[in-house]
């Protein structure tokens, strides 16, 4: 990894640098999205359109249908106005008359009908024989609706109906143990799917952190190669000096001398920079399993936040509901509990009692 990492040029390094920011965006952006729900949504609709002088209008273009001008049906003409000045002697169309007439017609047709309705609403209320026809026909209708809610508690009570019925509460229970069952493996799959991004994304930015080392050590390598050339003192701060006359009387040894402790630095820090790039690697894919924890801890807290949102809500309506109707009332058990019926029995007689009845009949 050293020797290759090594040959490799900045320009290189740090386009390798871009490459592995530009995968780390994007699994961002899936681990933000994991539906993908948002990415693509715009994409294929179609081109904004640009308006003459070049400015961008809002909007899509609509895509064309493949029909002609000639196959559409000719424009819709227009009057100029609804007011058509006649001079004397000026003849006017029969066309422009009967628009006319057909607004005008247009105009008074609502008031019309709103004046026919009050009329028939008046007589209505003024005709006796037809609210006692109206009563009876209530009557009639609350009759039937009772002997249809007697059938159906007869039909209730039957053998083949409570079987029906535990087959339906059998058939219901498996479906929303099916529904629960898929709901829980599409969790445990965007869980998975979510470990795997993390995973790779945490990959992705250790190898960008190894990338910047390499950079930076490429440009140390070559600054400290540059001070090579200097004779540093030993006292701190270090002063760098370059005499104007040769110390050594063989330049080459002197120079091969320097190019072999260069080696030796370069080799040294390399080896230090592995084992730091070793380092952040294991803790860049350690750190996966802390986020991943944290991230179902806050969806739990989530759930239960709107888990108590719920209860709350209900007991706000339930509240309220006392307020309104006052407290609800307990069933005795072996006592008459039948109040609803009671007050359809007393309605129902109420209606026979006002409704008209012949002279020669006896009232109940």
């Amino acid at each position: 990894m050293g020797s290759t990492a090594v040959e490799k040029t900045a320009d290189e390094l740090q386009r390798e640098i871009d490459e592995l920011h530009r995968q780390q965006r994007e699994i961002t952006e899936r681990l933000r999205d994991p539906r993908g729900l948002r990415r693509g949504g715009l994409s294929s609709i179609g081109t904004r359109k640009l308006a003459s002088n070049g400015s961008r209008q809002h909007g899509f273009l609509r895509p064309s249908d493949g029909t002609d001008v000639e196959d559409q049906p000719p424009a819709k003409k227009r009057l100029s106005s609804a007011v058509v000045k006649v001079e004397d002697g000026e003849i006017v169309d029969d066309e422009v008359e009967k628009d006319i007439s057909d607004m005008a017609v247009e105009r008074s047709g609502p008031v019309d009908e709103s004046d026919k309705n009050i009329q028939l609403c008046s007589k209505m209320d003024e005709d006796p024989g037809l609210i006692n026809r109206n009563r009876r026909m209530l009557g009639q209708l609350l009759g039937t609706l009772e002997r249809f809610r007697r059938e159906d508690k007869q039909i209730s009570e039957t053998e083949a109906y409570m079987r029906r019925s535990n087959s339906l509460q059998r058939a219901e229970q498996r479906a929303r143990e099916e529904s629960e069952k898929l709901r829980q493996q599409e969790r445990e799959q965007i869980a998975e799917k979510r470990r795997r991004d993390l995973t790779l994304r945490a990959r992705v930015a250790a190898k960008a952190e190894e990338k910047k080392m390499e950079l930076l050590f490429l440009q140390w390598s070559e600054h400290h190669k540059k001070l090579n050339n200097y004779i540093r003192t030993k006292t701190e701060p270090p002063i760098y000096y370059l005499p104007t006359k040769p110390l050594y009387e063989d330049a080459a040894i002197h120079e091969q001398q320097k190019e072999q402790e260069f080696l030796e630095w370069k080799a040294a820090r390399r080896e230090e920079l592995s084992k730091y790039q070793k380092q952040i690697g294991e803790e860049y894919v350690g750190n996966v399993e802390k986020e991943l924890e944290r991230w179902q801890n806050a969806r739990k807290a989530r759930k239960a936040n709107n888990d108590m949102n719920l209860q709350e809500t209900m007991d706000k309506e339930l509240d309220s509901h006392r307020l309104e109707h006052g407290p609800k009332k307990r069933k005795i058990p072996g006592g008459n509990n039948n109040e609803d019926e009671e007050r359809y029995e007393a309605a129902k007689v109420e209606l026979v009692n006002t409704s008209p009845v012949p002279d020669n009949a006896e009232r109940p």
